[in-house]
């Protein structure tokens, strides 16, 4: 009796812990979700919480004891469960049911953005928020750790790999460009810049974007058009709709964008050639470029979601992209003087380039709920179709300082690029030992093909040139399989995983007359670490291994001309990147965050700048280089500062240094360094009562930077935008300006050895902006907008 009375006195003295994971009745996540607590016949919660991102909770704390859990959130049935609470307990998945008459009288207020930090990982929550307007691009901009560049985003001196709701993009850059433009900012719940990416991600995926849109809440139909009008030389327009249904049983997503862009870009480019003693000059040339650009490009995308029943759901997801016209037209015109700064002679040239290109992408996506513990089984079959066709001519005339005519050099290319490409995965989710076990595998094939025929012009009579012309044939495939854990407990929280690719090459290129054929296999850890040491204090440590495979553009070896002396190319013998990283971190009040970070890439792939003296050409080349590697201490800070003003900074203090083979000197390797500063700051005002009129400013500093061979100077942005809504909220208009003080274009120079050439690129700033949009249907509907998790296509 008295051993029984000490059990149950050490029983009630003991505290445990309630978990679970909330999801709608498609099994789609739902974060957000109220959970109370309330001891059995009482009125007041005991505890309470939120769901996470993925929809999962945890209390803690809880005698042992009966209790009642109600879940509750706008658009749903409240849910209540009763459970006798002895021992750590897990409920599974909960499924809430949709409340249609509580919908058509839900009012939504705008709420602040929220930013949660862990290490190598951020989430800026903006749903429902003053910055939930605009486009998902003009999001990307105000987003802490996000750097946009033109039309180039970066995360950490890298291109991030583009991922919507988990799942990877399978598009080109430009293609995902205008994807990110014409994606109203209004359907993203939040967008998560994760440095160390987990081992559920591909291995590929240095550094990731996810970007979270919202689950759809109601039934019925709505629907969008968008237009976009940019003025800076020449004018450019851009058309979007969107449209959505959803019933019981499916979600229907269809949109289309059309761009049609004229751009202006102006080089000026110098170029300091040697002697063979790699110290006296040969000759300065100075070169004046100019290119206008003319493209269109049709985008459409469908994704159908079928839910069989509370178990089983497939979807459907297809995304074209049509580019029938992009033509360059490039202008340059090089002075080359002796060392004594006397002109010996001028070139004129004239260089066009014109191509088209198609982009298809089905994928086909099947999820099972295995048990009522959550655990869930996801299959998914993608196929890419890339047809790329690509012609140029070049013409070059030399002249004497007084204009008399010497010679005229001439030559065009033609060349096809076709990719093929699939993948296949399944993964499986499971509660396991208090946490989530994750499991998959994958398998991808690539397959492309690629043509250039070099022709001579002579006399307007054109002769194939067989040296200089190439056939070059990739294939890749590539076997993964990956483990994850994650799971939280009292104060700390943990991920740990690990990811195997075993890649499979056979390149050919037929004028080089090289066979590149390379098998490997590497493992890629990842793990990371989360202490809580009280309400207002966090810290945490987390590594990751990833690889960087070459682009097929990169490994393909045929060139590009500006002109006959400067011109681009690839190389079939690069080898992938192995990046490590680790990251330390520091959280407080969740609004004020300290990172240490450092990360070290072997065979890092850069294009290098090299000019050959003995020959007077510039060229660029993809490479692998001997060694780069980056340390910084990041700062970021948010808050509402008045009701009316929010405002977010965050700076990184870096080193930089990349260390490559120095081919065209008598050294062997040079290294590029600089120590320097990032400052991005983002403000969002309100300027009327009702909250419809907003106005955004944001700036961004970039100290000197380095990539490869070549070294960026200072340069500045300051962007300005305002938005007014009418028609409660139907219908909108924005007007900003982007570049407003033209500082964002600065000097890039090469100069080490005997290399001594720079360029000042100038395209077009800066550039105004004007759009409109309007909103039908049901707008308290949420999308199912969704891409493709194609990595490969990615590096087309």
């Amino acid at each position: 009796m008295l051993l029984c009375c000490l059990q149950a006195s050490v029983l009630m003295a003991q505290d445990f812990s309630v978990s679970g994971k909330v999801t709608d009745e498609g099994n789609s996540p739902l974060s957000f979700v109220n959970v109370l607590v309330y001891e059995v016949d009482t009125e007041t919660p005991l505890k309470g919480t939120t769901t996470n991102e993925d929809g999962s909770f945890i209390l803690k704390g809880l005698p042992a004891a009966t209790y009642t859990l109600i879940f509750s959130y706008i658009g749903f049935e409240d849910f209540l469960r009763t459970i006798e609470l002895s021992s750590n307990k897990n409920l599974g998945n909960i499924a809430l049911k949709e409340n249609q008459e509580m919908l058509d009288e839900t009012v939504v207020t705008a709420k602040l953005p929220t930013i949660r930090k862990t290490a190598g990982k951020l989430v800026f929550e903006v749903e429902n928020t003053s910055l939930s307007v605009g486009s998902t691009m003009d999001l990307l901009k105000k987003t802490p750790g996000v750097a946009v560049i033109g039309e180039n985003i970066q995360v950490k001196f890298s291109s991030p790999v583009i991922y919507i709701n988990g799942k990877r993009v399978y598009l080109s850059s430009s293609e995902i460009l205008s994807l990110l433009e014409n994606t109203d900012a209004a359907n993203i719940k939040s967008i998560e810049v994760i440095t160390n990416p987990s081992s559920k991600y591909d291995a590929e995926s240095g550094t990731v974007l996810n970007i979270i849109t919202s689950k759809a809440i109601s039934v019925g139909y709505k629907g969008s058009v968008n237009a976009t009008y940019e003025q800076a030389i020449f004018p450019k327009y851009n058309f979007g709709t969107s449209h959505f249904y959803k019933n019981k049983w499916l979600n229907v997503y269809a949109s289309y964008s059309y761009a049609n862009k004229k751009l202006y870009k102006e080089d000026e480019n110098n170029i300091r050639f040697f002697q063979p003693d790699e110290v006296s000059t040969k000759s300065i040339w100075e070169t004046y470029f100019n290119r206008t650009t003319e493209f269109y490009n049709h985008n459409g995308n469908v994704v159908l979601d079928f839910t069989l029943d509370a178990k089983n759901t497939i979807s459907l997801t297809s995304n074209v992209s049509l580019t029938p016209k992009v033509d360059y037209e490039n202008h340059g015109h090089s002075l080359i003087y002796n060392p004594q700064r006397q002109l010996d002679s001028t070139i004129t040239t004239l260089s066009y380039v014109g191509y088209e290109k198609q982009n298809l992408t089905i994928a086909l996506d099947y999820n099972r709920v295995l048990n009522d513990k959550g655990a869930t089984l996801s299959t998914s079959a993608n196929y890419i179709y890339y047809d790329n066709d690509q012609n140029q001519s070049v013409s070059s005339d030399y002249l004497l300082p007084n204009g008399d005519f010497l010679r005229n050099n001439s030559f065009s290319t033609d060349s096809k690029q076709n990719s093929q490409i699939f993948t296949g995965q399944a993964d499986v989710s499971s509660e396991l030992w208090g946490g989530t076990f994750d499991a998959g595998v994958k398998f991808s094939s690539i397959d492309t093909k690629s043509k250039l025929d070099f022709f001579n012009t002579v006399n307007n009579n054109s002769t194939f040139n067989n040296a200089l012309s190439d056939n070059f044939n990739y294939k890749e495939n590539i076997y993964a399989e990956y483990i994850n854990f994650e799971k939280e407990w009292e104060k700390w929280s943990m991920t740990a995983g690990l990811r195997g690719e075993y890649t499979d090459i056979d390149a050919i290129s037929r004028s080089l007359g090289e066979v590149n054929i390379q098998q490997y296999f590497e493992l890629f850890p990842s793990a990371s670490v989360n202490y809580t040491i009280n309400d207002d204090n966090s810290i945490g440590i987390s590594y990751n291994q990833s690889i960087h495979r070459p682009r097929y553009e990169s490994l393909n070896p045929f060139k590009y001309f500006i002109t006959e002396n400067n011109f681009s190319g690839g190389n079939p013998n690069l080898i992938p990147a192995i990046d490590d990283k680790i990251t330390l971190s520091y959280s407080h009040k969740n609004k004020l965050f300290f990172n240490l970070y450092y990360q070290n890439t072997k065979n890092a792939l850069s294009n290098l700048t090299f000019q050959d003296n003995e020959n007077s050409t510039l060229r660029r080349v993809e490479s692998n280089l001997i060694k780069s590697y980056q340390y910084s201490f990041d700062i970021l800070y948010y808050d509402s500062l008045f009701n009316w003003w929010w405002f977010q900074i965050s700076t990184s203090t870096f080193y930089l240094a990349d260390k490559f083979n120095a081919f065209e000197s008598v050294q062997q390797s040079y290294k590029n360094d600089t120590y320097g500063q990032y400052i991005q700051t983002a403000s969002n005002f309100t300027l009327s009562k009702d909250r419809s009129f907003t106005a955004d400013l944001t700036t961004v500093y970039f100290s000197n930077i380095v990539s490869g061979s070549v070294y960026y100077e200072n340069r500045f942005l300051l962007n300005i935008s305002f938005r007014k809504e009418f028609w409660d909220k139907q219908a909108s208009i924005s007007a900003g300006v982007e570049d407003l003080l033209n500082t964002y274009n600065v000097p890039v120079s090469t100069k080490y050895y005997n290399q001594d050439n720079h360029y000042f690129a100038k395209p077009e700033s800066p550039l105004f902006k004007v759009g409109l949009k309007y909103n039908f249907g049901n707008a308290r509907l949420r999308d199912n907008n969704k891409e493709l998790n194609l990595e490969e296509s990615e590096r087309l």
